[in-house]
């Protein structure tokens, strides 16, 4: 009991460090140096100064939330097998979570075309990198809504009741 409240503690206090930085990221964001001028779409447009500071916080958040999900969700696979090896009731589905979200990674990596796409303003996006990452985004995020879809009406139908 005593090392699950040091763990819970010890997210709080990690969720309290990110939002502290979140909260003086977007102060600095909406609040300071609106001086930056650019062009776009035959109009002058005025940029605030720490954009770069903002989609840069946002991508370590990002990447924060992808490697505690991976890494809880191997380590609850490696538990559920460990558990399944002595004998013990399974205690969830997240194991399987990750290996189809791998899988579908995978399968949408294989799926993606590098074909040069037109922009709305006649530009060509031909970068064989970004085209295969935007394909791989849009198909894992398309398998994802689906499964999710389909998992939420078996859950709504009794589907997935424990059994007693």
């Amino acid at each position: 009991m005593e090392n699950e409240n040091k763990q819970i503690k010890a997210s709080s206090w990690a969720l309290g460090i990110l939002f502290i930085i979140s909260a003086i990221v977007l102060i600095m964001f909406y609040g300071f140096g609106y001086g930056n001028t650019t062009y776009s779409n035959g109009k002058n447009l005025t940029d605030p100064a720490n954009t770069g500071l903002l989609i840069i916080w946002l991508y370590i958040l990002v990447g924060l939330c992808i490697l505690s999900v991976l890494g809880f969700g191997i380590a609850a696979a490696f538990r559920n097998m460990k558990t399944k090896s002595s004998g013990q009731k399974r205690t969830g589905f997240a194991g399987w979570v990750f290996v189809f979200t791998f899988a579908l990674i995978v399968v949408s990596y294989f799926l993606a075309s590098t074909n040069p796409v037109t922009l709305g303003d006649n530009s060509i996006v031909d970068t064989t990198w970004v085209l295969k990452l935007s394909d791989v985004c849009l198909y894992s995020i398309y398998g994802l809504v689906i499964v999710s879809v389909l998992c939420s009406v078996l859950s709504m139908l009794g589907i997935f009741k424990a059994k007693r």
